[in-house]
């Protein structure tokens, strides 16, 4: 059962208003109420409390020791109950509010600052806290609201999901230096044929393999594929020993050292669209009806198109 609160709001104002103006009549213009309803207000107070918390005099009202301590608290109750006040309304406008983002885990870092930042610089009053989880598992936080927006790989093939393009990198092949195409500065991916591919077990790994298989089947061929059970940041080191070719993003390439990068060459991937591309965006459910999440969306709208 919910306890009604022992305490009215309307009659803690009316003593703070009592002690700020040195009596009942003061207080009762400052409320703009009247004395009789503002001494009454006074008067239960005292009785629910069962102490005094004013003297009353000819020259007007003090508080008694107990009520100066009332008082403080009193106060801080009310300041309290304002803040509350202007911090739902600041989220009704979207103004002052903390947002949940979903991060698919290989999103290269910094990349969400990118687009995140800004707004949050012009919009002090937001917060954001971020989540690193799957595809798999990102897609099911934002259904089960648990999560208001997802970083993720496009497409997003969810009934009721909805997305914005945000960058794209570029998908590059990495051979060993020895490799017959390591000579060549791009290449297609009908020549990739005879190479064998190392992917990882991850979302990249899956992210890749995918590509491959698409653009093999244009190309006209059916590519030779190890699924290895290790993060796709390492499959670097079986190309470097020899095992076959990986592909990548070329944002990932800035995470390798030199003494990496220096045993491994780098082709584009070139085909009759032109380079091959992996898309991220940001999703959100259709039906959100968050104001914050609206804005967002707006600003990395413009954003985009500037």
């Amino acid at each position: 059962m919910v306890r009604h609160p022992p305490l009215d709001l309307r009659e803690l104002q009316c003593v703070c208003a009592i002690a700020l103006q040195g009596s009942i009549h003061g207080a009762a213009r400052a409320l703009n109420s009247k004395q009789s309803a503002v001494s009454r207000s006074l008067r239960l107070l005292e009785e629910r409390v069962g102490i005094q918390l004013f003297r009353r005099t000819s020259s007007g009202t003090t508080p008694t020791p107990v009520g100066e301590a009332f008082l403080r608290q009193a106060e801080a109750l009310l300041h309290d109950t304002n803040t509350l006040y202007e911090y739902t309304r600041r989220c009704a406008f979207g103004e002052s509010v903390i947002v949940s983002i979903g991060i698919q885990s290989n999103i290269p870092p910094g990349r969400v600052s990118d687009f995140i930042e800004p707004y949050r610089i012009l919009h002090p009053g937001i917060s954001f806290i971020y989540r690193d989880a799957s595809h798999r598992d990102v897609i099911s936080a934002l259904f089960d609201g648990i999560v208001d927006l997802v970083i993720i790989t496009l497409p997003l093939n969810e009934p009721g999901a909805a997305t914005l393009p945000l960058w794209s990198d570029r998908i590059v092949a990495v051979t060993p230096t020895h490799h017959p195409l390591a000579s060549s500065v791009t290449t297609c991916w009908s020549d990739l044929q005879e190479a064998t591919f190392v992917f990882g077990n991850d979302d990249t790994g899956e992210d890749m393999h995918t590509l491959l298989k698409r653009k093999a089947s244009i190309a006209g061929f059916l590519p030779t594929v190890r699924r290895e059970e290790i993060r796709s940041l390492r499959t670097i080191a079986l190309v470097i020993n020899g095992h076959g070719i990986t592909l990548m993003p070329t944002g990932w390439l800035a995470f390798f050292p030199d003494t990496i990068l220096e045993q491994v060459t780098v082709l584009e991937v070139r085909d009759g669209d032109g380079f091959s591309h992996l898309d991220y965006g940001i999703g959100w459910r259709d039906r959100n009806s968050s104001t914050v999440v609206h804005k967002i969306l707006s600003f990395l709208r413009k954003k985009n198109i500037e």
